[in-house]
């Protein structure tokens, strides 16, 4: 199958299919939530029906209309899927522990400067909360779909239309707008740099999908373990120890990356 519409989306054209998706994801939320009382299910699980019914309705259209299939989508690599993974895993774990650091200290700072709400630490604590459903939801369903999309559909038409990093950059910010709110917004785009980076580096959506689980996991583990400590203010030496060791875990990471992705170098997109 040769695709075409190569160039669609514009970034005008994304805005609206990120509004598309919404209203699909409304639509389908209001036709089957009656389903909670008749199905027993959670609402978390609810949420990741609607979810992948409404990415399913989005793609349907958008993979006809570019003429691309889902394996071209995953993966436009001429590697294997297991020899992209198998290179990445590894660098991108030694990076995950210090970028998951970065994007918690922004946060909380963006916290102290706008208090969240009570209405929105709700809904973070009902989708952290560790349920089955919401585990899911969160580590599975969201990183797969948003990965299709803002990568594999909405990046891959940018890195057409714009330089690298405007597509980069673009591509993210839309993902960090998509999520409604200034908190998941910064930690949204930084993960969507890494993971448009890592797909303009290798045209495989894979890597993408590998960090982003990661994450998520990383993030739902925290926010479980640390929901039954107390916050400590002060630093111990043991927490400056480990800090180095993030730290030094994170360079000898970014240094396989380099290795393996930079041009002129050994690459897993070659």
């Amino acid at each position: 199958m040769q695709q075409e519409n190569e160039n669609f989306p514009s970034a005008l054209e994304a805005c609206f299919l990120i509004i598309l998706l919404m209203g699909l994801e409304l639509l389908f939320s209001s036709l089957i939530d009656s389903m909670q009382s008749v199905t027993g299910m959670e609402a978390a699980q609810l949420d990741g029906v609607v979810t992948v019914l409404a990415n399913a309705v989005l793609f349907t259209v958008l993979l006809q209309y570019k003429r691309l299939s889902y394996g071209k989508l995953f993966h436009a690599s001429g590697n294997r899927v297991s020899v992209t993974i198998c290179l990445l895993a590894l660098p991108l774990l030694l990076v995950l522990p210090a970028l998951e650091l970065s994007m918690g200290l922004i946060t909380n700072f963006i916290e102290n400067w706008i208090p969240v709400s009570a209405t929105q630490q709700r809904e973070f604590d009902e989708m952290m909360g560790g349920s089955g459903g919401s585990v899911i939801t969160a580590c599975l369903i969201a990183p797969v779909l948003e990965e299709m999309l803002f990568r594999g559909i909405i990046l891959r038409s940018f890195l057409n239309q714009y330089s690298r990093w405007r597509a980069i950059l673009g591509s993210s910010m839309l993902f960090g707008l998509a999520h409604m709110n200034i908190y998941q917004f910064v930690s949204a785009g930084i993960i969507g740099v890494v993971c448009a980076w890592l797909y303009d580096r290798t045209r495989s959506l894979w890597p993408g999908i590998f960090l982003h689980m990661s994450s998520n996991m990383f993030v739902l583990y925290l926010y479980q373990s640390m929901s039954n400590r107390e916050v400590q203010t002060d630093w111990e030496a043991s927490d400056w120890l480990l800090l180095l060791l993030v730290l030094m875990l994170a360079m000898a990471g970014i240094w396989l990356l380099r290795r393996l992705l930079l041009p002129g170098r050994t690459s897993a997109n070659q």
